[in-house]
């Protein structure tokens, strides 16, 4: 996914999964990206990567 292009919508707290991890978070809930991805599964292994690299 592309993070600068994620659209607030109806969320009020909204960051990259590499800084809400960096920032403390111990849960991610991730949907629109994944759901609206043009390629899920693809979007999914980004964000573990992602997510994996600041671990």
């Amino acid at each position: 996914p592309f993070w600068g292009g994620t659209k607030e919508d109806d969320q009020r707290r909204i960051t990259t999964p590499a800084q809400a991890i960096e920032n403390g978070s111990d849960y991610l809930i991730i949907g629109r990206p994944i759901r609206d991805a043009k390629n899920p599964k693809e979007a999914a292994i980004h964000i573990a990567e992602e997510i994996e690299a600041v671990l």
